[in-house]
């Protein structure tokens, strides 16, 4: 893919609103994601989720050797917030431009390179979800249908600093606490009274006391609801938070104390109930993946490139590739830096890198998948 075509394709995608939960401009960019997945010479079926966007299983080739590869069409932001596409210099701009529409260009511009040559014993399956940046609850059955006949699995997510891949992520899981209170008055009636903010608060105040840093584990409130007036006593507030690990049993461990929290007495008058919404495993490597990682280095040294690995905090959709005990490593997608903000942004020449070491990596396990078994 020339220069020129990848920057007019990524203005489209970046252009076009993805929110997880504007399922509106995710429909539509699911279709256009779709077209260009066919033009490549996949057989894709799509798969509607229950409010949320459709995900795109693409299988190109009927071979016994299964390379997957896995993406997300879905950003962070709402509608309103989507920032257009822009260029400067090697400075790519715009909502998604890394995380990940970049990604999702780099995996095509790859596959245009050696598909046309891929050997017959092979077949390449590319996972496209809509959902993964609330949970991917709807995509990770198929995902995971697929990991269990692959042999490695390659994810586009954005690459970190210091053209560093992904080895390990963190496993997450997303609550809601709501509280609820006696509504009053608060000058007149506030002794007759409960405030459901006072008692969210409270429960705040200890979530925060679960974090451990030895043991990487963290927890953020990130939204609180409650309240119409500083003259009334709040009713009913809610929290959205989340704990992550690299540990399943931490995070387990953590669920165990949160599920107490809420359950014990609170402010006289006040009621506090926990709901789980969403959960990513965490993305564990293992001798397979260790493996993936060496023919990964040989083939960007060839290159006369030098890339790293880390372990993030983030989660993500290679877990629950990886759960099934395949090779598996992620980052191959675009470099930048200020994910899920206004001032998100992708480097141009990690593009063009990126996709020459994605094909070169392809390439290699094509000739030998035993390498990586």
């Amino acid at each position: 893919m020339k220069q020129m075509d990848a920057l007019q394709k990524l203005e489209q995608y970046v252009n076009m609103p993805s929110g997880s939960a504007d399922l509106e401009g995710l429909a539509a960019f699911v279709s256009v994601v779709e077209k260009d997945m066919q033009a490549l010479g996949f057989t894709v079926t799509r798969h509607p989720m229950a409010g949320r966007g459709d995900a795109l299983e693409c299988v190109y080739g009927d071979g016994e050797d299964t390379l997957l590869l896995i993406g997300h069409m879905d950003t962070v932001f709402a509608r309103e917030e989507n920032q257009p596409f822009a260029v400067d210099g090697d400075r790519l701009t715009g909502s998604g431009v890394m995380d990940m529409k970049g990604g999702v260009l780099i995996m095509q511009a790859a596959l245009a390179e050696v598909l046309p040559t891929m050997p017959k014993r092979m077949r390449v399956v590319a996972i496209l979800s809509a959902d993964e940046e609330i949970g991917s609850e709807g995509c990770s059955g198929v995902i995971t249908k697929w990991a269990k006949q692959a042999f490695a699995c390659l994810s586009f997510e954005p690459m970190r600093p210091g053209n560093t891949l992904v080895r390990q992520r963190k496993g997450v899981t997303a609550f809601q606490i709501a509280c609820t209170g006696i509504r009053g008055h608060a000058g007149a009636n506030y002794l007759k009274c409960a405030s459901a903010i006072q008692q969210l608060c409270a429960v705040v105040n200890e979530l925060y006391m679960l974090r451990d840093d030895e043991k990487l584990l963290s927890i953020n409130v990130g939204v609180i609801h409650g309240g119409t007036a500083e003259n009334v006593v709040c009713d009913e507030a809610t929290l959205r938070a989340e704990v992550r690990s690299f540990d399943p049993a931490a995070i387990d461990a953590a669920w165990a104390k949160i599920e107490a929290i809420c359950a014990k007495p609170g402010i006289p008058g006040t009621t506090t109930t926990l709901k789980k919404i969403a959960a990513h495993p965490p993305f564990h490597a293992n001798e397979k993946s260790a493996k993936l990682l060496e023919l990964v280095y040989a083939q960007a040294q060839a290159l006369g490139m030098t890339v790293a690995a880390e372990d993030t905090g983030g989660a993500g959709d290679v877990a629950f590739a990886a759960m099934e005990g395949l090779a598996a490593l992620d980052g191959f997608g675009l470099l930048g830096e200020n994910a899920h903000t206004t001032k998100e942004c992708g480097s141009l020449a990690s593009f063009e890198r990126n996709v020459k070491l994605s094909a070169a990596v392809m390439r290699a396990l094509f000739a030998n998948p035993e390498l990586v078994r």
